[in-house]
């Protein structure tokens, strides 16, 4: 039997093995991946992108650093502190503070994973998924194609008025 008391839950988080550790490292996912995915939270990993919900660094984006599976705390890009000698020093921030807005599939062992479990929980098969997501690359590069053609038009009008 798992006991209630505070002292002794936190006992167990102090002292707990990596493998465990790692598992209590989880964050929740946003909306539109928690539609597609059918998954409530995931455990964060370097290069994912996050979103910080709380403290005073509540709103910024920024790709995950650093995980540090000891303090159990992850360091998110652009999040820093300045200290008294003007140098930048990373801020970590507590995962459940966090909110996964693009995960990091570059590990076939953890994409096969969530597939896995998307597959359980919304009933959707790998092959679907993986052509959703071709979708969305296909026009997000778009969209920066024309965002750049955007821009190479008004530094043709600024060039043209100078």
């Amino acid at each position: 039997m798992v006991s209630y008391l505070p002292r002794k839950q936190r006992k167990m988080l102090y002292n707990a093995p990596k493998h465990k550790r790692q598992k209590m490292m989880k964050a929740h996912l946003s909306d539109e991946l928690y539609g597609k995915y059918g998954l409530r939270s995931l455990t964060i990993r370097k290069g994912d992108v996050v979103k910080v919900m709380r403290g005073k660094f509540k709103g910024h984006e920024g790709k995950v650093v650093k995980v540090n599976l000891k303090n159990m705390r992850v360091a998110v890009e652009g999040v820093t502190v300045r200290k008294v000698d003007n140098t930048a020093v990373q801020y970590w921030i507590h995962p459940s503070n966090l909110m996964l807005i693009k995960l990091d599939l570059s590990d076939s062992r953890r994409k096969e994973k969530i597939y896995k479990l998307a597959e359980e929980k919304r009933g959707v098969s790998a092959e679907e998924l993986e052509k959703e997501e071709e979708e969305i690359e296909v026009e997000a590069e778009e969209s920066n194609e024309g965002e750049e053609k955007e821009e190479e038009k008004e530094e043709e009008e600024v060039n043209e008025n100078e």
